[in-house]
C-alpha cells in the first residue's frame, strides 16, 4: 500500500507517517506543504492520502478537490484542528471515499476512518 501523508506540523507528519507504516504496512511519502502534496499526487499513484487542511501555499482540501476534478478517486482522510461546520460539507463533496477527522484523534479513530473509505464504493 502506498500512502501520501501531508501536514505542515513536523511532529504530526512524523506521527501519522509512523502509524501508516506500522499499522497499515504502507510505503509512505511525506509532504509538508500544499505544493508538495499537489506535486506528489500529480506524479505518483497512491492508495491513500492523509492530509491536513491548513498548510502553506494551498490547503489539503484545495489539493484534493483539484485531484477529484482531474479524475483521481484516491481515498482521503482529511485532518483538521479547526472547528468550522462548513468543513464537513467540503469533505463530503470529495465523495464517499473521503472522511473528516478532527484533531486530536486516537489511533483507533484514524484506523477506523481509513477502513471506512477503503470499503466505500
Amino acid at each position: 500500500m502506498r500512502v501520501l501523508v501531508a501536514d505542515d506540523d513536523p511532529e504530526m507528519l512524523e506521527l501519522v507517517s509512523n502509524i501508516a507504516r506500522r499499522h497499515l504496512n504502507a510505503e509512505v511519502t511525506r509532504a509538508g506543504t500544499g505544493h508538495e502534496l499537489l506535486d506528489a499526487i500529480a506524479h505518483d499513484p497512491y492508495d491513500l492520502v492523509i492530509t491536513d487542511i491548513s498548510m502553506p501555499w494551498m490547503t489539503g482540501l484545495q489539493v484534493m478537490h483539484s485531484a477529484r476534478t482531474a479524475g483521481l478517486p484516491v481515498p482521503v482522510v482529511v485532518m483538521t484542528g479547526m472547528e468550522n461546520p462548513e468543513l464537513a460539507e467540503q469533505v463530503e463533496a470529495l465523495g464517499s471515499r473521503a472522511r473528516l477527522l478532527h484533531k486530536p484523534f486516537t489511533l483507533q479513530e484514524l484506523l477506523s476512518a481509513v477502513g471506512e473509505i477503503a470499503h466505500a464504493a
